[in-house]
């Protein structure tokens, strides 16, 4: 087993800083996949793509990695100190989650005092601190509930900032369970017909052709790994009956799904 692949925490620690001296360069400063959280605690701190610059205030945290070409520090017009906190982690396996975090947010996420992501984010800190992890999967375990807890309190921020992408956050968290688009709408605070102009507009498909074409590819991928009979596949896919599901898989793949 290659251990590797289990993410493990390299570094943490609290910082303060005063003046633009601080200010740091990701190009290839690790030759391996890493992932840094750092949060503000108070005052801010900024980082860029190039393009772009994101100031991140307290309760907030920019994430990057020590090979993506970002810059971050301390904004030249700063007038308070920044005080900060980052846990720096070899991503192993859960590189992918951490780029989709990214993709999805930018380099800037919400991270308040009260919620589980900073709770958890403390007790990583301080279990590093005083060598308190159980073990190498507890560690990894920790790591995960981070990543996924950060990307629960982006999603939830979106419901009230952004409903049509809390609606898409929330299709593609759900398709696996009988959806009602009006009720999603619902959710979102919108009305079906605005949902779904705006869904469309944004993503080029339909509310409806997303929740299609995900149900089939995992409907696919448990096909191609398991011997899970069809009526079960169905129904974790999201599908009300075999049916239903069958019909649809030869739609879009011209064939039935145990077929040849």
């Amino acid at each position: 087993m290659d251990e590797f692949v289990f993410p493990y925490v390299l570094s943490t620690a609290d910082e303060t800083r005063t003046t633009p001296a601080y200010r740091w360069e990701n190009r290839g400063r690790s030759a391996t996949p890493q992932m840094i959280i750092q949060r503000t605690i108070s005052g801010r701190g900024w980082i860029s793509s190039g393009r772009e610059t994101h100031i991140a205030p307290a309760g907030h945290a920019i994430i990057f990695s020590h090979n993506d070409g970002s810059i971050y520090g301390y904004p030249t017009d700063g007038t308070e100190p920044y005080a900060l906190r980052y846990v720096t982690a070899e991503a192993g396996a859960l590189e992918p989650i951490f780029n989709h975090l990214r993709q999805d947010f930018g380099p800037v996420v919400r991270m308040p005092d009260e919620c589980e992501a900073t709770a958890l984010f403390n007790e990583i800190h301080e279990r590093f601190h005083w060598r308190s992890f159980r073990d190498r999967l507890h560690e990894a375990e920790l790591l995960h509930a981070l990543l996924i807890a950060i990307y629960r309190e982006q999603v939830h921020e979106t419901r009230t900032s952004d409903p049509v992408e809390f609606g898409h956050h929330y299709l593609r968290s759900h398709f696996r369970s009988p959806i009602n688009l009006k009720l999603v709408a619902e959710k979102c605070g919108v009305s079906r017909e605005h949902f779904i102009r705006e869904f469309t507009r944004r993503y080029r498909e339909s509310p409806g052709a997303l929740l299609r074409r995900l149900r089939l590819e995992h409907a696919r991928a448990m096909l191609a790994a398991t011997d899970t009979d069809v009526e079960s596949i169905a129904l974790a896919s999201g599908y009300a009956s075999a049916n239903t599901f069958c019909r649809a898989f030869r739609q879009k793949f011209g064939r039935s799904p145990r077929g040849a």
